[in-house]
């Protein structure tokens, strides 16, 4: 009787799908790929990088013949201001990241075309806290770049 419990939660979490992340099932076309980026040295890039490896694909960073190619066009992080306060004095910001990328096989032929993927976080700001402002959006930028990755990678499986 004391197991019931764990039985229903279980057979419930499955019965929704839910499921543990673990490997992506990327394409077989992308077993190896060119990562064509406009800075290889960025830290989107970078973290894709290490994302893309840890599942099994061999990055080169120049064309190479059969390789798939994964082209990154943009990447932009921006801050604009969210809300105001009536001393005329920002309040909160928002973060915006836009990653405009496409995939090609080893063929040239188009997997995915020009797609654009967004995502935005806010935080507030205190001019009295300046340095913790500072700190809190160092974070959220990376905390972004970490979850674009992860994004591009699910969107890159569900080919």
């Amino acid at each position: 009787m004391r197991l019931l419990p764990l039985i229903i939660v279980c057979l419930a979490l499955s019965a929704c799908g839910f499921q543990l992340r673990g490997e992506a099932s990327l394409p077989q076309a992308m077993n190896d790929t060119w990562l064509d980026t406009p800075d290889d040295n960025t830290a989107f890039v970078r973290e894709l990088s290490l994302l893309l490896r840890a599942n099994g694909v061999s990055i080169s960073s120049t064309q190479q013949p059969g390789a798939a190619q994964l082209r990154i066009l943009s990447e932009r992080m921006r801050r604009d201001a969210l809300t105001i306060s009536g001393r005329a004095r920002v309040r909160e910001f928002v973060l915006g990241f836009e990653v405009d990328f496409e995939l090609r096989d080893p063929d040239g032929e188009v997997l995915i075309e020009r797609e654009t993927l967004r995502m935005s976080r806010d935080y507030s700001f205190d001019e009295q806290e300046i340095l913790a402002a500072t700190r809190e959006e160092e974070f959220l930028r990376d905390e972004m770049r970490r979850s674009m990755a992860a994004r591009m990678l699910r969107r890159l499986e569900a080919l």
